[in-house]
């Protein structure tokens, strides 16, 4: 029986699908597919769309299709890297759990296994739940860098709660397992702004479900010229962040727009299935937009650390 052969009823093990997007991946990605396949408890289904690729990338996935370690599928024309996510995790069957992995990573042997013990303790079927973990941070090589993605860019530093996430995601999709109800919600997600998936679905867990971070590193995560995310995650030195701020003072008060715009759209989304203290949450955070840079300033630190302002009207 193929890996792909296998239904909800076969395992006694909730079954667990992988979504995988690839796109001229081919230096890194059979190693991590190896690490996949290698799981301590190994996916039900293994799902790759490929978005075009011009390198070899297809072709490996091919020859891993052939030999009925996953299903692969690649688009006639490029979707981008959230669209492409999302078609995969439609594809996901009704009754299974989804994981999320990108191309160029390596999965610590029991990543699934982890997840899985903790999405137990705490899913509502009726809820989109999330449990995501920390990483290592690696170079090009394999080489470390950082034993904690976390600790890396200072997100060890304040606690995972929808205070904090309104003003910066800190969970990265390729450490994720996400339950059914996730997957529904999915439907609902803006693939036209200017914000990841792994942002929305974090949302998604924080303000309509329950999530869990798991702060052992469960991923090798690499850092190389052609990573879709690492750019966003840079870190920032002290003197950098001090003239970053003066210019912010000057400009045209474009500090956190991202965020207000995805919290914008997902209120648009859900506000009647918010909780009323997570939509006055959603609210209070957008009644900072118009805010002057000092105000939106202290507001952060106040959610991070517990500073200065106590109310930002």
């Amino acid at each position: 029986m193929s890996l792909n052969d296998h239904s909800p009823k076969d395992n006694y093990i909730s079954p667990i699908a992988v979504v995988m997007a690839t796109y001229n991946g081919v230096q890194f990605l059979e190693e991590q597919i190896e690490s996949i396949l290698a799981q301590t408890i190994p996916p039900s289904l293994f799902i790759v769309f490929d978005d075009g690729s011009t390198d070899q990338t297809y072709f490996i996935l091919q020859k891993y299709q052939a030999a009925g370690k996953l299903t692969c599928y690649q688009n006639e024309t490029r979707l981008g890297l959230v669209a492409n996510f999302k078609q995969g995790i439609h594809q996901v069957p009704a009754g299974y759990y989804f994981a999320l992995s990108d191309q160029d990573d390596i999965w610590h042997v029991d990543k699934l296994e982890k997840c899985m013990a903790c999405m137990r303790n705490i899913e509502n079927p009726l809820t989109p739940c999330l449990v995501y973990s920390d990483l290592n941070f690696i170079d090009a090589n394999g080489k470390l860098i950082n034993v904690s993605f976390r600790n890396e860019l200072g997100h060890d530093k304040y606690r995972h709660t929808l205070d904090t996430l309104l003003f910066g995601n800190f969970v990265l999709g390729c450490t994720t397992l996400c339950n059914e109800s996730m997957k529904l919600h999915i439907k609902n997600m803006p693939i036209n702004a200017n914000f990841n998936h792994d942002a929305w679905m974090a949302l998604l867990a924080y303000a309509l479900g329950n999530a869990y971070s798991i702060k052992e590193s469960l991923i090798s995560y690499r850092q190389h010229e052609q990573n879709s995310t690492i750019s966003h995650f840079k870190k920032v030195g002290r003197w950098r962040r001090y003239l970053n701020h003066i210019k912010l003072l000057f400009s045209n008060n474009n500090y956190l727009m991202e965020r207000f715009i995805m919290v914008q759209l997902f209120l648009e989304n859900y506000q009647h299935e918010l909780s009323s203290k997570h939509q006055k949450k959603l609210t209070q955070f957008l009644a900072l937009e118009k805010k002057p840079y000092l105000l939106k300033k202290f507001a952060f630190e106040k959610a991070f650390f517990g500073k200065w302002f106590n109310r930002f009207k």
